[in-house]
């Protein structure tokens, strides 16, 4: 069964919708899906009937609802005009008062025909028509994604090196604290590297435990945030992902930077002469 998009208003999912003649009779039969969310806000189950009409102007056509739909979790969809409804095209041809054009349509290749060789013919038997890969379309779809993304980075290295100073100080406060004792121990004879590599070690895993507290917020924001805009957009797109490669690179990025910091705060202890400690 071929169905394409449209909303419920009647504005076909063209990239120009054409409002159709009022007089424009109304097709035999006719059956929409609705989208799901709007479905069960406005009461419309399966089996139910609902007018339609194509323009403000034009003559409602009864139609039966022959089920609901789930929308697909597309962010580039997420702020089109809602509700969706799907039609059959024959349908939507006659409502649209169409029949026989489109604006845009979708093709799917063999894995063993060539895409650029295929675009070529196309654009050969169809006059006036572009025809582009779907790498490209996402592409450009995803501009504003990317741009997001670059500012999220930004916002993420600023938080790491204001991270990784403020655990610096940490380390120093915690390692000036304990200087007698560290003091004590150079004097005592035991080996400096001993005394560094416990510095180093205490250092990595406090980081470690902070790496783990801070993924553990970050799971929490993140079923929050999902939570919240699945509700307002009614969708099932997800807002917020943690990754299994966020959580490697958050828990490594933590233990290098706290071992960075105990280095750091240990050399600064060893500057100094023990007896002055």
């Amino acid at each position: 069964m071929r169905l394409a998009a449209a909303l419920l208003a009647g504005l076909t999912q063209f990239a120009v919708p054409v409002v159709a003649a009022p007089s424009a009779p109304c097709p035999d039969d006719l059956q929409v899906l609705i989208e799901r969310p709007y479905a069960v806000q406005a009461g419309i189950q399966a089996g139910s009937m609902v007018r339609l009409r194509s323009a403000p102007d034009a003559e409602p056509c009864p139609a039966l609802v022959a089920g609901l739909f789930e929308p697909r979790a597309d962010p580039s969809e997420l702020m089109t005009t809602r509700p969706r409804v799907l039609f059959h095209l024959p349908h939507l041809q006659a409502l649209a008062g169409r029949e026989g054009e489109v604006d845009y349509f979708t093709v799917q290749l063999r894995p063993d025909i060539d895409a650029d060789l295929a675009a070529r013919d196309l654009e050969l038997l169809l006059a006036g028509t572009r025809v582009h890969s779907a790498a490209e379309v996402a592409d450009r779809a995803s501009t504003t994604f990317r741009v997001v993304s670059r500012f999220h980075a930004a916002i993420a290295g600023i938080t790491l090196v204001a991270g990784g100073v403020f655990l610096a100080c940490i380390m120093v406060l915690k390692v000036q604290e304990r200087s007698t004792a560290v003091a004590a121990a150079r004097l005592a004879g035991i080996p400096r590297r001993i005394l560094m590599g416990w510095t180093v070690a205490e250092a990595a895993l406090l980081s470690a435990l902070g790496g783990v507290a801070g993924l553990g917020v970050g799971f929490a924001a993140s079923a929050i945030v999902n939570a919240y805009y699945q509700r307002v957009y009614e969708t099932t797109l997800e807002f917020s992902v943690v990754t299994g490669e966020m959580v490697v690179q958050g828990l490594v990025l933590a233990v290098v930077l706290g071992m960075g910091a105990g280095l750091v705060a240990t050399v600064r202890l060893f500057a100094a002469d023990p007896l002055e400690l």
